[in-house]
């Protein structure tokens, strides 16, 4: 029955934005099943616990978040780190700029979309997962995709434009190219940090390119200062940089979106507690 953890993790760090707390949930779901006497669909009971747990965690969680210090980002799926796109067309349901706009569901709304939209699951499944009617559960996907469809990102549709993009910026970034950078920037960038209190991040987003484009040039001065190095890595499938220092410990993970040519939002994620997952060695080597 392991062969349906890799399912239940999916589902869960979709839901949670947490690999730890998606772990744990999974966990609960397979302990729960072995306590039962009999189960006939096994993959059904899992793909159940494991989303009703998430569901009752991600309520806990949004009240945790009230108290958050600055914004709240989901800890990155770096693909090179995990795998929990299953197949490529799920890969944008991965990255951070999706799980970002996910937040602005309710849990319920959150599980029928992914379910559906994502997983492929019919109402009649979902409703049988969530205990809801499958006119509920139309209700919810209905309002969920009304939520997302002005704020959905979009994305250039070339993987190799969107990476040599982010490369020429890291390059700029790193020769200190103040004009560079902005020519790559949409007028309304946005820069969202995430430190949570634990390391240096900015209370609240930057918008704009003069003033993002600003902002790069310290943080890359800083990340020579330390003496770390940067690497391209993907995030959701999505272009993305990873920062680490000789030791190859991760010191943040930053993804970007790429719109019609240019560099449409960033998200840095420095919170050390977000970063667990991808402390381990022999991380791919850059991609050049």
């Amino acid at each position: 029955m392991e062969e349906f953890r890799p399912l239940l993790l999916s589902i869960a760090y979709r839901m949670l934005g947490s690999f730890g707390d998606a772990e744990d949930v999974v966990q609960e779901a397979y302990l729960r099943l072995h306590r039962e006497a009999q189960v006939d669909s096994p993959k059904a009971f899992l793909t159940t616990v494991t989303t009703r747990l998430a569901i009752d965690q991600l309520r806990s969680a949004r009240r945790q978040r009230e108290t958050y210090i600055g914004p709240w980002l989901p800890e990155p799926a770096v693909d090179e780190y995990v795998d929990l796109a299953e197949r490529a067309a799920l890969s944008d349901s991965l990255s951070t700029a999706f799980l970002v706009v996910l937040e602005r569901l309710s849990p319920d709304q959150r599980a029928v979309f992914l379910l559906c939209d994502v997983f492929g699951y019919s109402y009649d499944e979902v409703a049988a997962i969530i205990g809801k009617t499958p006119a509920a559960c139309r209700q919810l996907a209905v309002r969920a995709r009304r939520h997302l469809s002005e704020d959905r990102p979009r994305f250039d549709p070339s993987r190799q434009e969107r990476d040599e993009l982010v490369r020429r910026f890291v390059a700029a970034a790193e020769e200190g190219e103040l004009d560079d950078l902005v020519e790559m920037l949409a007028p309304d960038v946005t820069f969202t940090g995430d430190g949570g209190g634990k390391a240096l991040a900015f209370p609240r987003p930057i918008h704009g390119a003069d003033s993002v484009s600003k902002l790069v040039r310290v943080a890359f001065d800083r990340v020579a200062d330390l003496g770390f190095t940067i690497c391209r890595v993907h995030v959701g499938g999505q272009p993305g940089m990873r920062v680490h220092d000789a030791e190859d410990r991760t010191h943040a993970i930053w993804s970007f979106v790429v719109t019609d040519g240019l560099i449409t939002s960033i998200h840095g994620v420095v919170n050390p507690d977000k970063l667990g997952h991808l402390q381990r060695s022999g991380h791919p080597d850059d991609q050049g």
